[in-house]
């Protein structure tokens, strides 16, 4: 976890809202604070590629591309993280120039969205997992591929590469994609 402070809060004595995890006696709760630190959390040591964000939606929308290893597999990915501030879903169309073709695997590639049908959404207690990371299969990666980026949502697209070819055709340096 980044450093965070507080990272911890006692239910009874709650003075703050942006602390990451909520307890009692006996129960907890991630805040959705707490679910965004540990996106970036899980790939610490990540390499930071060359990207350039090319939208109508500029104004509502960041995105990043990073490569990172899974330190529970040793799996390599191409993580793509997009921040969408908008009242609109915004279709993201992700190229990656100097990779092999063959270098990504739909087996295995996941999208994570963090996003609530209203902004003011916290967990609790009584409901614990009301925003909380949503994890499914990509049914189609590539080289050149169209994504869906929901209004109010953190969205990351882990695309698992082959183990084989885990280098770009150019070096990292100068590789790029354009999301």
């Amino acid at each position: 976890m980044a450093s965070y402070a507080p990272l911890f809060v006692n239910a009874n004595d709650r003075r703050w809202n942006p602390d990451a995890i909520v307890f009692n006696s006996f129960q907890l709760y991630g805040t959705p604070s707490y679910w965004m630190q540990l996106f970036f959390s899980e790939s610490n040591g990540a390499t930071l590629l060359n990207s350039s964000l090319q939208t109508t939606a500029s104004n509502s929308l960041v995105a990043s591309a990073i490569t990172w290893q899974n330190s529970v597999d040793k799996k390599n990915y191409i993580r793509i993280k997009a921040a969408n501030f908008g009242t609109s879903a915004v279709n993201l169309k992700i190229s990656f120039n100097g990779l092999d073709p063959n270098s990504l695997q739909s087996s295995g590639s996941t999208k994570t969205v963090l996003t609530s049908t209203n902004l003011m959404d916290e967990n609790s207690f009584s409901q614990p997992k009301k925003v909380i990371p949503i994890q499914s299969l990509l049914q189609s990666v590539g080289k050149d591929m169209n994504v869906i980026v929901p209004p109010h949502s953190f969205t990351s697209f882990d695309l698992l590469k082959e183990s084989s070819n885990l280098k770009m055709l150019e070096s990292d340096s100068s590789s790029w994609s354009s999301i």
